[in-house]
């Protein structure tokens, strides 16, 4: 029987091997590359062509909602599969838009993954349940309801490792009006250090 041939791409090396391992149990399905950013993964997709690619949002390089909208354009043959721990609307609905086939929560069970990959492969869309449960709330405040557009400035600069004097010299303002606008976004959003802040940053897609 010819397999299934399956493209991961993740950046965390734990993932991809944890992904492996389940996908090596599933006899009708083979991974023939990993890639640990979105770049390798466009290179890789483009070279083999395989039946599906399994993606993560959030890589280096080229993040997984851009690597599926050029793979989407270029090669839509080829079923993508975004596999993600995110699950805000806002973000599902971009991949879905971009061409994904289907959205995997990383909170998944073997059985899930073969589903998963049998629906995108017979042309239908797949979305974990909770997934499915996210787009059928009420829509999300995005970051542009709860921040001012001079603080989304200052919060792409920050959650990209800016430091504030440098986010600062960037915008050609004070230190001291990057600090209070920086306290003001955290209260806004509701976290209270760096590392909080750049997640909610890139949940946004203010960054990759």
């Amino acid at each position: 029987m010819e397999k299934t041939r399956i493209i991961l791409a993740d950046d965390q090396l734990l993932v991809r091997e944890g992904m492996r391992a389940l996908l090596d149990t599933l006899p009708q399905y083979e991974v023939i590359a990993e890639c640990a950013d979105g770049r390798t993964a466009l290179e890789a997709l483009r070279r083999w062509q395989p039946e599906v690619a399994i993606l993560d949002i959030h890589m280096p390089e080229v993040s997984g909602i851009e690597a599926t909208r050029q793979i989407h354009a270029s090669l839509p043959a080829i079923e993508i599969l975004i596999l993600s721990a995110i699950d805000r609307k806002e973000t599902i609905q971009q991949a879905l838009d971009a061409g994904a086939s289907g959205y995997l929560h990383k909170d998944f069970v073997l059985d899930e993954l073969r589903c998963a990959l049998d629906t995108v492969l017979a042309g239908k869309r797949y979305l974990s349940p909770q997934i499915k449960d996210r787009l059928n709330t009420a829509p999300e405040s995005s970051v542009a309801d709860c921040l001012t557009s001079r603080q989304i400035e200052i919060l792409r600069l920050v959650a990209s490792g800016q430091t504030t004097k440098q986010a600062a010299r960037t915008l050609g303002i004070s230190h001291k009006t990057v600090e209070f606008h920086r306290a003001q976004i955290m209260g806004r959003i509701g976290v209270n250090d760096v590392t909080a802040l750049t997640r909610y940053a890139m949940q946004q897609g203010l960054i990759s």
